[in-house]
């Protein structure tokens, strides 16, 4: 998906960015599909590539940011990193909502 540039930056990439930042604050490791920063690996068999995937401690967090207009259509997604996070130890998915 390209990325708008700094000024149009998108509210997608606006909640990123947050997230991020509160994990880095807190201590956790962070890769995010952002520019500038090391994105994750894809996931599953299509190779869905998660917002931000965060690890400390041994755990690991995968997380998606969605729009009210994608959270209701990236259900083959959602599953994947459901499916992904249930079959590893200490590893957990969550979604996140923009405004």
């Amino acid at each position: 998906m390209a990325r708008p540039g700094k000024k149009g930056k998108s509210k997608h990439d606006e909640k990123v960015e947050s997230i991020v930042q509160e994990l880095q604050r807190a201590g956790w490791e962070v890769q995010a599909d952002l520019p500038g920063m090391d994105a994750p690996d894809g996931i599953g068999r299509a190779g869905h590539v998660p917002d931000i995937v965060a690890r400390k401690a041994g755990a690991t967090r995968i997380v998606e940011v969605e729009t009210p207009e994608t959270v209701n259509t990236d259900r083959a997604q959602h599953e994947s990193f459901r499916r992904s996070a249930g079959q590893r130890k200490r590893t957990t998915f969550q979604i996140e909502e923009t405004d």
